[in-house]
């Protein structure tokens, strides 16, 4: 199993560059950043406080990640997530098929739909067809990067044949892996992801989770084996759970994400000190 780091991705934090290159240094497979396009004033009171005001601060992940990228030759850069939904079609297509190509295909596309709020704020869709929307845009999104001529007739994205280049490095896309906690989700996600995000806090019991997430697959005729599974390990988690997690089958565990002093940057690399020697023997 690899461990990843996520990072608020802030101007308080370290810069992408920086903490790309101490990541890759110290053994680390993988850095991750998140995003909020816009967050309604109206969540105020219904978030930490604390989480609220970074997260209002957050730079664009593409921008982020290309600069780490660009720093960096190995070390995978990912989303934990990117909101498809409250993006522009074609743009969105083309920034993740650059970024591929900045990274030289390391890019990992971690999506999920938000917060209700944000949708409303950003999209004419309704909130109850938000996974049928995401599954309408991956379907679109996928004949952007394949296809030379691509069109697409859906539900909620609907257009005649375009170009739309760069296509990306990985054939045939970055692998997207579904950030979903609840059962309806993560059934409707099945179809087109190509992993799982889930973060341990929501659920009570990560391995009896990650069982009903493989019967789910195996129903929607798909191969458990051949999913990428990757969970945000919330907090300083010991190394006993992090083994427990690679027992449980998980390829990956992506840190950082409510650490203790995780508002603090000058703690961050200390951080990294403590789990570097844990990537090896986890690998």
């Amino acid at each position: 199993m690899d461990l990843g780091f996520v990072s608020l991705n802030t101007p308080r934090d370290l810069e992408a560059d920086l903490l790309a290159v101490e990541l890759e240094s110290r053994g680390f497979e993988s850095l991750w950043v998140g995003e909020h396009p816009q967050i309604p004033v109206a969540v105020r009171g219904q978030l930490p406080a604390g989480l609220l005001e970074a997260q209002k601060q957050m730079w664009d992940p593409f921008l982020s990640l290309t600069v780490a990228a660009r720093a960096t030759t190995t070390l995978r850069v990912g989303t934990s997530v990117v909101l498809p939904l409250e993006r522009e079609l074609f743009t969105f297509a083309k920034q993740v098929a650059t970024l591929d190509h900045m990274s030289g295909g390391r890019l990992l596309l971690g999506v999920g739909v938000g917060m209700r709020t944000e949708l409303e704020a950003s999209s004419p869709i309704a909130w109850r067809g938000r996974y049928r929307a995401l599954t309408d845009m991956v379907a679109a999104l996928k004949k952007l990067w394949v296809d030379d001529e691509a069109e697409h007739h859906g539900q909620f994205y609907d257009f005649a044949p375009v170009w739309s280049y760069p296509k990306p490095v990985q054939e045939p896309h970055p692998p997207l892996l579904a950030a979903t906690t609840g059962p309806r989700g993560t059934r409707e996600c099945l179809d087109w992801a190509d992993g799982w995000l889930p973060g341990d806090a929501a659920f009570h019991d990560l391995g009896a989770a990650l069982a009903d997430y493989r019967r789910a697959a195996e129903d929607a005729g798909r191969d458990p084996s051949t999913l990428d599974l990757t969970v945000m390990a919330w907090g300083d988690p010991k190394p006993d759970k992090l083994a427990r997690y690679r027992d449980l089958g998980f390829n990956r565990a992506v840190l950082g994400g409510g650490r203790r002093d995780g508002t603090d940057p000058s703690t961050t690399l200390s951080f990294l000190d403590r789990y570097a020697t844990m990537a090896g023997e986890l690998r």
